[in-house]
């Protein structure tokens, strides 16, 4: 049965039905001659009028909802590597649980920027001659290649690519950590610039603005040398040494401080210090207790942690302890701390959940992960978008959000996948 309705400043009721269909006169309260009027077009008396309009009305408010709980078309965009010369990692034992490669971004203009090791030459590998390169190539928002550069490597796991707050290129390879100055003017792609030195035992923190990097150079085991603290301020361009000194009390940073999230075990608080200062400390006593704890910048901290009842939650927390949003994941649900992504604004938030099925903890038994996924969340906590993802992590495995919290990265075995967030 198909029955249309029209209304404008002079009414009129058309039906189209089936012969033997229920809809009829009796449904309108007609008897046959009204019936034969108003299938001819004739105006309907304003009691009738009255009668479809709200009928109409009620029609349109009942369906809004409909509508705007269709799934919209989401723009998706897949960049293969392996047509650029992506070679898989050697797989490594990790040693200290699972750790994130510093190796896609986003940019301000839409770009992916991704790095990747690859074995140039079979001959053997020399400190001049490491025989891999470190590559780094940016694609644009449609997915075409925009830039590749590539650097000598001596290693296919400690390489890292770094941006800075307006989209300067950082790399770390081959024991030094560089600066890449682009240079189109005279139709060459740029050139590179030591920043510092950074071997292999070194690590780097970036503060959530990328203003700040800490190089932490500590020594090998048994050497003579102790640890020094590089400070570079990654706002100019080029980013320049600020400082150096030989401690610093945590490597989880802002631009201004070192903050340490479980400063005593009695107490188990946020505590901060300024840079390279061990000695006096700030405490939080208003951010709480427990979780994994990361300092988003000095007024805001993103708690990750579990409940009494088991289940996982992300908190928002401001300066003077306000929770602005604490969200609650399903039963079977946890969220992996090793890495979260934010935009700029820190509206936007991404992590890793894993969901797993059989465990018992009072029985001490594990349970079975049967799904993994990017889950983005806004600033009051709602849910904007659920990414399934390969259930094992693979060694390039990484997610990136886009400054304006817009869209998302994920690079999974050579793959990228760019996703347009609602």
């Amino acid at each position: 049965m198909h029955v249309f309705f029209q209304v404008s400043g002079n009414p009129t009721y058309q039906a189209l039905a089936p012969k033997h269909d229920k809809f009829g006169p009796t449904m309108l309260g007609l008897d046959e001659k009204q019936w034969r009027q108003r299938c001819a077009g004739y105006p309907i008396p304003r009691s009738l009028q009255k009668s479809v309009t709200r009928s109409l009305l009620v029609v349109i408010v009942c369906a809004c909802p409909y509508v705007y709980a269709q799934p919209q078309t989401v723009n998706v965009t897949k960049i293969k590597l392996d047509v650029y010369g992506w070679q898989s990692v050697p797989k490594r034992r990790e040693l200290f649980g699972r750790q994130f490669s510093q190796n896609l971004w986003l940019d301000h203009k839409g770009r992916v920027l991704v790095g990747f090791a690859v074995r140039e030459s079979d001959a053997l590998a020399t400190r001049e001659h490491p025989e891999r390169s470190f590559h780094i190539m940016r694609f644009t928002a449609e997915g075409k290649l925009d830039l590749s550069v590539a650097l000598p490597t001596n290693s296919w796991y400690t390489n890292a690519l770094y941006l800075g707050p307006d989209d300067q290129i950082l790399a770390r390879a081959n024991d030094r950590l560089q600066f890449f100055s682009e240079d189109r003017n005279q139709g060459k792609s740029g050139s590179w610039q030591l920043l510092a030195p950074c071997p292999e035992t070194c690590s780097i923190s970036q503060s959530f603005s990328l203003r700040t990097l800490i190089l932490n150079a500590s020594p090998l085991v048994g050497g003579r040398d102790g640890a020094a603290y590089v400070i570079l301020d990654a706002s100019s361009s080029p980013p320049h040494v600020v400082r150096t000194c030989s401690q610093m009390a945590s490597m989880q940073i802002t631009d201004k401080f070192a903050y340490r999230t479980h400063y005593d075990r009695d107490d188990d608080l946020t505590v901060r210090f300024p840079f390279c200062d061990v000695e006096h400390y700030e405490e939080f006593p208003m951010w709480g207790k427990g979780g994994w704890r990361y300092i988003l910048n000095d007024q805001t901290l993103l708690k990750i942690g579990d409940t009494k009842g088991g289940q996982f939650t992300a908190d928002l927390i401001g300066a003077n302890g306000q929770v602005k949003f604490s969200k609650e994941m399903p039963k079977h649900d946890s969220i992996d701390p090793s890495k979260i992504t934010t935009d700029e604004r820190y509206d936007r938030f991404a992590f890793m959940v894993n969901t797993e099925r059989g465990a018992h903890p009072r029985l001490d038994i594990g349970g079975k992960l049967v799904a993994r996924r990017v889950l983005v969340l806004d600033a009051i906590g709602k849910e904007l978008a659920s990414i399934p993802t390969e259930t094992p992590y693979h060694r390039d495995f990484n997610f990136s959000m886009s400054p304006d919290g817009h869209c998302l990265a994920i690079l999974d075995e050579g793959v990228v996948t760019v996703v347009e967030l609602q």
